[in-house]
């Protein structure tokens, strides 16, 4: 799942320890006369028919799954003199579900054995709003939408807009898009301007749970893509099982002649190419312990867009990024109530800013050299229907970074420098997942949280959520409340606090980059329509101290963290959701959103810009957009595969600083599909895709006065081969 608030992202240098992103179920089996069917068989299977865990239910109908895997499930449930009962749902990471299964008693032996097979529409334990994508729904997109986390994010996420410069703000904060892999959190952003990125490709599910050879069974695949604007992208996959050792590979290759948003509708000096590459090892010791090796490896080289009179004159700056990544994680499971799950992790990366060889325009020359250590373990227990879980996670940090730069005439003037600081950060939280009465689910949580680097921070963070399953109606309602604790920024957070503290002009100095802290209000409605349709109401409020933006250092493209004294964001969002609809073939999603942000003064910390801002007032940030919908929309036909499909989106417009909104805008993606060649278990597949059909180039935002406008990708039409075998 994409979970926006709170996840994290690592990347190191030879191997780190791994922790799965584990999940518990639970629930009881009744006999249809309100009583508890005791002795019940209770099989767990994922979504591909093979069986995970089986039990039987206790005395009082219980049973209890632990260290499941996210993902698409099957449960199962068998008794003597009753007919099987079937339920499929999608597991969310690290969260546990908790189901009530009726089975009916047959009324005569002579009947025909009939399986009650119901699918979960709507989780009736969730006390969020948070949503699962699994491997198959991945698969079923179109490629453009899910060939990178930010296409994901702005097409499944509800409010998802984008911002300035190829950032991504969701429900009212821009340094959100961090990434959670196999349980482990990272605290820096995955932007294209500070990361290669993670490619969606490796994604079992989206929060993110990677991909395990033991799922693949000696399969693969080979895809290539190619579009116009130099659009390629070619990568290969490949995973199996040899006795208990599993294994995955996954190598990725990718190029495009508009890599940045322009700040010109045409775009000029605009390459981009990278590569992507992912190795897993799984392997199970018997039935009470399981190790995971991640290992992920990435980097980029991207030109820096130009406008017409920098392109006459020959700017030519440039930026590398790299990332590498090891999580080493285990799994030990005491006894079925009891789980134990421990991970090591490391990332290490660089971050090069080229200057430009022209002798005219601003010169800046700037790095980054980040490196994560840290170590993670928590205990869950299932006690008398509480499923309690308890952990820390100890972060050892070091961030190098420099900076240098040449106005050449341009009036901004900023220091040169160069600094490295090495802290960390330590957390320990407990919480629990109970039902205090039938069809309540309650979650309880605390955390406190130790940051240190450029400044130390201390926090306790309480976390309550319920939700109430009307069971005759179908429906969920639910409520949250979460004090949440956002460490500053680590990209540039020295640069930014530098200049915080030495900026030529005495007002610009505001002090180092804070810590953001929010309290946030939740509540929410779930509804099912149909078997499989959906409807989720969510609304939200929070607000807090400190709250971030990027801002950009003339136009220099290093991007620094700013803080705000102060926040509010309050929003509604609908989301519809049809999964497929076997007789009609049809299967989509329609999200909207209605949201409004504000910043108070004054600026608190980082880069204050030459625009400080009064105690009090009042400003709205250039990515608020008050209305935001998308719409994905598909048609399936049992002939060859045969798909077609496609994929809109709709934003009333952000606003320019002290300024009016931009004009609104809306595009559609169309795309189709089918299978060439088949003869099990391989496939060639095709797909045609067509982006931004009508070729709307509209305005993206505009981040200050100084700042140009960034402009939206033209049309594009392109196609893809991929080979199963």
């Amino acid at each position: 799942m994409i979970r926006v608030l709170s996840s994290l992202l690592f990347l190191p240098v030879l191997l780190a320890v791994l922790t799965a992103a584990q999940s518990t179920v639970e629930g009881t089996v009744g006999n249809g006369d309100g009583k508890a069917a005791a002795g019940a068989m209770v099989i767990l299977q994922r979504g591909d028919g093979g069986t995970l865990q089986k039990t039987k239910s206790d005395a009082a109908g219980r049973f209890q799954f632990s260290a499941v895997e996210a993902g698409a499930q099957t449960l199962k449930a068998e008794a003597t003199g009753f007919y099987p009962s079937r339920y499929e749902f999608v597991l969310r990471p690290r969260q546990a579900l908790s189901i009530t299964i009726e089975l009916h008693r047959r009324q005569s032996v002579q009947q025909i054995v009939q399986v009650n097979s119901t699918y979960l529409t709507v989780d009736p334990g969730k006390t969020g709003s948070s949503y699962t994508f699994t491997r198959s729904e991945l698969d079923s997109l179109p490629q453009p939408l899910t060939d990178s986390t930010n296409s994901l994010v702005t097409n499944l996420m509800p409010g998802a807009s984008d911002s300035h410069d190829n950032f991504l703000a969701v429900r009212g904060t821009e340094f959100s898009l961090h990434e959670f892999i196999n349980g482990v959190s990272f605290l820096e952003n995955t932007q294209p301007q500070f990361s290669p990125g993670v490619s969606p490709q490796i994604f079992e599910t989206v929060d993110i749970t990677t991909r395990s050879g033991t799922d693949l069974g000696g399969h693969g695949d080979i895809d290539f893509r190619g579009a116009t604007l130099d659009n390629y992208d070619l990568n290969t996959e490949y995973g199996g099982q040899a006795g208990k050792f599993g294994y995955y590979f996954f190598v990725d290759g990718f190029a495009s002649g508009r890599y940045l948003d322009p700040p010109e509708p045409k775009e000029l000096y605009d390459f981009g190419k990278g590569s992507r590459a992912t190795v897993q090892f799984d392997w199970r010791a018997g039935s009470k312990d399981a190790i995971k090796l991640l290992l992920l490896g990435g980097g980029t080289n991207f030109q820096q867009p130009n406008l017409s009179e920098d392109q006459e004159v020959g700017r030519d700056a440039q930026r590398h990024l790299r990332q590498q990544t090891a999580i080493l994680g285990w799994v030990h499971t005491f006894s079925p109530e009891t789980l134990l799950s421990t991970s090591l992790y490391e990332r290490t990366g660089s971050d090069r800013v080229l200057p430009t060889t022209d002798p005219g325009t601003p010169l800046s020359v700037a790095s980054r050299a980040p490196l994560t250590l840290g170590i993670k373990s928590d205990l869950s227990h299932y006690w008398n229907g509480h499923v309690l879980k308890g952990g820390v996670d100890l972060v050892r940090l070091r961030e190098s970074e420099s900076f240098f730069f040449d106005d050449r005439g341009d009036p901004d003037v900023f220091p040169s420098f160069s600094g490295s600081k090495v802290g960390g950060q330590a957390g320990a939280y407990l919480q629990d997942h109970y039902s205090p009465a039938r069809n309540l689910t309650v979650d309880l949580g605390l955390r406190y949280d130790h940051f240190d680097l450029v400044d130390s921070y201390d926090q306790v963070s309480p976390r309550v959520g319920v939700a109430y399953h009307f069971a005759r109606t179908k429906s969920v309602l639910h409520a949250a409340y979460n004090r949440y604790f956002s460490p500053p920024p680590l990209e540039y957070s020295l640069l930014a606090s530098f200049i915080g503290n030495n900026a030529s002009d005495p007002d610009q100095r505001v002090g180092n980059v804070r810590a953001y802290a929010q309290n946030y209000f939740e509540v929410g409605w779930a509804q099912e329509l149909h078997p499989r349709v959906s409807m989720e109401v969510n609304a939200y409020f929070h607000s807090g101290h400190n709250a971030f933006e990027n801002h950009e250092i003339s136009i220099s493209r290093i991007f620094v963290p700013i803080n705000f004294d102060k926040a509010r964001s309050k929003g509604l969002e609908v989301v519809l959701n049809t999964r497929q609809l076997e007789r009609l073939g049809i299967s989509g999603r329609f999200q909207y959103a209605l949201s409004r942000t504000h910043f108070y003064g004054p600026i608190t910390g980082g880069f204050a810009g030459d625009e400080p801002l009064e105690a009090g007032e009042q400003i709205i940030p250039a990515f608020d957009q008050t209305h935001t919908g998308t719409a994905q929309i598909f048609y399936h036909r049992q002939w060859r595969g045969f798909w077609a499909g496609s994929a809109m989106r709709y934003g009333s417009g952000t606003i320019v600083e002290n300024g009016p909104r931009l004009p609104q805008h809306f595009t559609t993606d169309l795309a189709t599909g089918l299978t060439l060649w088949s003869s099990e278990p391989r496939r060639l597949d095709f797909e045609f895709d067509i982006t931004n059909a009508s070729d709307s180039i509209y305005q993206i935002a505009k981040e200050s006065e100084e700042i140009p406008i960034q402009y939206a990708p033209s049309r594009t039409v392109g196609g893809s081969l991929r080979f199963h075998f």
